[in-house]
């Protein structure tokens, strides 16, 4: 009898150990990152779904319900605030670097991405953001360069030969004596594709980079707040990024890289309802990876996490006041957006009298018609206008995006605070980032705790020294 259990424990063990060594690579890695997105931008849109806010079927985040979860630091090597491009760039190599540097380390040597070593592998890779494609997050899986050489990381995405590269626009497609970069990408094999219609009709080709059909007037896509139902968003491109990466039937299977860059865009300037509507455009793009998942749950890996916490987002203020989630429903234009309209305006004389100006304010903020203003809040907005209207002050709200019309700005920011929200800063701020995972090896995320984990144990996983 004694022989036989230790006979039974033996082969246990031997079948631990075997399963251990023959655990299943994931075929489909989807890792997406919500520039600026902390906890409480999480949050804040959940409890605005709770409120009846969502579409069909989005009752709730579709991440919070990811097994996995976590909380990470976002550190750069030179500073405990970190900027995109050191963050990113902690995420697509494993490695802290200082401020500005973009997939190099701190004395600037290359460091090389998960992305190309998966590509090395024979996976077919993806970059898909709502910002330019050559911008911090996305270049950080191909490029090595400080932040500020935009050609060049343009350069050295064509030179990846990733499969599938979508995003807003190209940030500096022209150089003194240089080829253009559309030309470059042309050389390299791509097929350069603008908008819906663009890629649907190219979507048989061979490598490809999508852009707007506007990438003259404009950086990124527009807010998901005041974008036209028929235009370009991040789920199209992530729809469309699955959907060709799936047919490189040649692959041993892709990796993609989801961005939602404009959570950060609209942080930076405090503006909630366009925050809130940028993390809900992320969470329908992470569902659409995990509808793949669904039909591929033993061999698709999902992550979800941020570079860094922009705005310093809290909810509640210092007293007790109820949240009214429903006024995010009344701001239909973006701070910055609403900000140029004011000025121009202005510009034309056509604000120049407080009545019409709280009109504007009234038509896009909901302030006055749907949301009460005492006494002591219109005063206040009254003398901001006198102040930058009428006595003509030159005064700007600037932030790291955008100069705001201080009229604007205080408009908003009475709106975010009838909301039952506040914010610290206009700037990243050094808190932890959320983290979840869901799929094959996904419980291997279970102790991240810094970013550079996450790539390292993505090598661990695929088996990448």
């Amino acid at each position: 009898m004694k022989k036989t259990v230790q006979l039974w424990i033996v082969a246990l063990v031997v079948a631990l150990c075997s399963t251990s060594l023959s655990a299943k690579t994931p075929k489909y890695i989807f890792f997406c990152i919500g520039d600026g997105m902390s906890f409480s931008h999480v949050l804040a849109t959940q409890l605005y779904y709770e409120h009846g806010n969502y579409k069909a079927g989005n009752e709730s985040i579709a991440f919070l319900d990811f097994p996995v979860h976590s909380a990470v630091r976002t550190h750069a090597n030179n500073s405990l605030i970190t900027c995109s491009a050191a963050a990113a760039t902690a995420l697509a190599t494993g490695h802290k670097t200082n401020i500005d540097h973009v997939g190099i380390s701190p004395d600037k040597k290359p460091l090389t991405s998960i992305a190309k070593q998966l590509r090395d592998k024979g996976y077919a890779i993806g970059l898909v953001t709502s910002g330019q494609i050559d911008d911090a997050t996305p270049a950080a899986f191909y490029a090595s360069q400080m932040r500020k050489e935009a050609y060049l990381i343009g350069k050295e995405g064509a030179d990846s030969q990733f499969d599938f590269l979508a995003g807003s626009a190209l940030k500096q497609p022209y150089a003194p004596s240089q080829p253009s970069l559309y030309d470059y990408y042309r050389q390299q094999g791509y097929t350069i594709c603008r908008g819906i219609d663009g890629y649907n009709a190219n979507r048989a080709t061979g490598k490809m980079l999508l852009l707007d059909t506007d990438t003259a007037s404009r950086s990124w896509l527009p807010y998901a707040l005041e974008r036209k139902p028929e235009a370009m968003g991040l789920e199209f491109m992530v729809q469309a990024g699955i959907d060709k990466l799936y047919r490189e039937k040649g692959k041993k299977g892709f990796f993609m890289m989801i961005e939602g860059a404009s959570i950060d865009h609209a942080s930076h300037p405090d503006d909630l309802a366009t925050a809130i509507f940028e993390t809900a455009e992320f969470d329908r793009s992470v569902r659409i990876a995990y509808e793949f998942y669904k039909k591929h749950p033993d061999e698709t890996l999902i992550i979800v996490t941020a570079d860094h916490e922009t705005g310093g987002l809290t909810m509640g203020e210092t007293n007790m006041r109820p949240f009214y989630w429903e006024y995010v429903n009344y701001q239909t234009l973006s701070k910055e957006s609403l900000s140029d309209l004011f000025r121009s305006l202005k510009k034309n004389g056509q604000v120049d009298s407080w009545e019409k100006a709280r009109k504007v304010l009234a038509d896009h903020t909901g302030l006055w018609t749907k949301i009460p203003v005492n006494a002591g809040e219109e005063a206040a907005l009254m003398q901001c206008y006198y102040r930058t209207v009428i006595q003509k002050s030159k005064e700007q709200e600037v932030t790291l995006y955008a100069q705001t019309e201080p009229l604007v700005a205080q408009a908003i920011a009475l709106l975010d605070k009838k909301i039952g929200v506040a914010w610290s800063s206009t700037s990243h701020t050094g808190g932890f980032v959320p983290f979840y995972a869901i799929g094959c090896e996904a419980t291997r995320f279970a102790t991240v705790g810094d970013n550079t984990d996450i790539p390292q144990t993505i090598r661990k996983i695929m088996k990448i020294k």
